[in-house]
């Protein structure tokens, strides 16, 4: 993409009048808005990826503590598939993925 000064080139006394002043104006303001929303963008992304790992996490060593409580006492607790629990994390993962357009 093309900066102001790439265009005016050799033409910069056009830059002096007045609606073009405008233009340029108004094209720096845009300009800052999109650099603004990509920065947002990103770091919607990274905090809901983030909130993810978080989950995940937190369910693993959940699922660890009960494997851990089903060895010391068999009658009261039962140990957790872990193929399950497979099954589990990717439907969660295409669920976020497909909820928040992450592009996985």
């Amino acid at each position: 993409m093309k900066n102001i000064s790439q265009i005016f080139k050799g033409r910069e006394h056009l830059m002096d009048l007045s609606p073009v002043e405008e233009l340029i104006n108004y094209t720096q303001e845009l300009e800052g808005q999109v650099f603004e929303k990509k920065i947002e963008d990103n770091y919607d992304k990274e905090h809901m990826l983030k909130s993810m790992l978080q989950d995940i996490l937190l369910s693993c060593r959940d699922m660890e503590e009960t494997n851990q409580l089903a060895e010391r006492y068999p009658g009261m607790y039962e140990k957790n598939d872990a193929e399950s629990l497979v099954k589990n994390l990717k439907t969660y993962i295409l669920d976020m993925n497909y909820k928040n357009n992450l592009g996985i």
